[in-house]
């Protein structure tokens, strides 16, 4: 199955979830979202003490992988972003605690990743950019503003990580650190106390605003004038960042 091959995964008390998809700056494609879906359901069930989700030192995540968008259809990219969306609340959900580390790039869709997890950890060179509202996707929004303040990527700029704000929670050498710390909280308590620490949050009111953003007619016409617009052309791969 080639979801197998854009993720790494070690399993332990801990497990590390590395995105592998280097060559196309690890960017949201299908089968990558499906991957992660696969993984975050197997914890969902085996409950390990936490999970971490690491790109590579370029590229923590790229946005909503635009390769073949000339073959998608309004339909089949609202479902995409919708698995997204889904995505994001198993993240924000999570029955263990979440590790985002970043270093390198973080845009679009791959930079909500990193705002659904409890902890965000960011390296000097990472760089966050939100930019959906310039083409008319509402995905992570709610999150985004109970975590940090929303007029610092309003527009879709390019934030560096000392510049996000309550986005970043810390730096990649704070994860063994929290990692030792969670450890030593009782079992049957961490549930309780992830519910209690994480911003109330309403998931359905949240894929609500994305399914009315993602199903207005004309959802393909507005990326490609997004990506005329923002992207140079590329040889391997063509992503929403």
């Amino acid at each position: 199955m080639v979801w197998q091959v854009t993720l790494v995964v070690e399993r332990g008390d801990v497990w590390d979830v590395r995105l592998d998809r280097p060559a196309a700056a690890n960017a949201l494609s299908s089968g990558l979202v499906e991957a992660l879906h696969e993984v975050l359901d197997q914890a969902t069930v085996e409950r390990p003490k936490a999970l971490v989700l690491k790109g590579n030192q370029r590229h923590f995540a790229a946005g909503f992988d635009l390769t073949g968008l000339a073959g998608e259809s309004d339909a089949s990219l609202a479902h995409r972003f919708l698995r997204i969306g889904l995505l994001l609340e198993k993240l924000v959900a999570a029955p263990y605690l979440t590790v985002a580390v970043v270093e390198g790039s973080a845009f679009g869709a791959g930079a909500d990743l990193v705002a659904a997890c409890d902890h965000r950890l960011a390296g000097p060179d990472a760089r966050f950019a939100f930019p959906g509202p310039r083409f008319g996707v509402v995905l992570g929004t709610a999150r985004l503003r109970a975590i940090a303040d929303p007029l610092v990527f309003l527009g879709g700029a390019t934030v560096s990580a000392a510049d996000a704000g309550g986005l970043v929670t810390g730096n990649p050498d704070d994860l063994p650190g929290i990692l030792d710390a969670w450890s030593h909280i009782d079992p049957a308590t961490r549930a309780a106390l992830l519910a209690a620490a994480r911003p109330v949050h309403d998931a359905d009111a949240a894929l609500a605003v994305l399914t009315r953003s993602v199903t207005t007619p004309g959802l393909h016409a507005r990326l490609t004038a997004y990506r005329r617009r923002a992207l140079p052309p590329r040889s391997h791969s063509e992503e929403l960042s």
